[in-house]
């Protein structure tokens, strides 16, 4: 499984453990005449935290689960930020204005949009996540990089 996967699968986990902590601390901390304002709004605040990230990732679940994946290939421009954290790869398609980031680099002779590859993008069915990326010469289609 690789590193796109499992980020997926921990915002849906973590989405799942932010509703189940905010319910079981409400029901903990209250007392007999109430709760404290502040605090049952934090845990409000919780609660939609986790809803949102379960909103965020349960469309894509299907997909992930049963491996039902899709791949868009053509031309794309590689980008590579050596300053940003944590340190992604963007890829830029340039006819369907595609743009799809990972959290890997790919070690590679040049970058920038001077410079085409041919690029095979693996992911979800509805383009929500990404999951892996295979980066070929644009000349002689021979495999530079893969993700997988």
């Amino acid at each position: 499984m690789n590193e796109e996967v499992l980020f997926y699968y921990a915002l849906f986990a973590g989405g799942i453990v932010c509703i189940v902590l905010s319910v079981l601390l409400y029901f903990w901390l209250r007392e007999d005449n109430g709760i404290e304002f502040s605090l049952f709004f934090r845990l409000v605040l919780l609660c939609l935290f986790g809803v949102g990230l379960i909103w965020y990732t349960a469309p894509s679940l299907k997909y992930v689960v049963y491996h039902d994946y899709a791949t868009t290939k053509g031309v794309c421009t590689v980008e590579y930020d050596d300053q940003s954290k944590p340190r992604t790869i963007d890829l830029y398609y340039d006819k369907t204005g595609d743009y799809f980031s990972f959290l890997d680099r790919a070690e590679l002779g040049a970058y920038g949009p001077d410079v085409p590859y041919t690029c095979h993008v693996t992911t979800t069915k509805d383009h929500a996540f990404e999951i892996s990326y295979r980066l070929y010469d644009f000349k002689t289609n021979r495999l530079l990089y893969s993700s997988e």
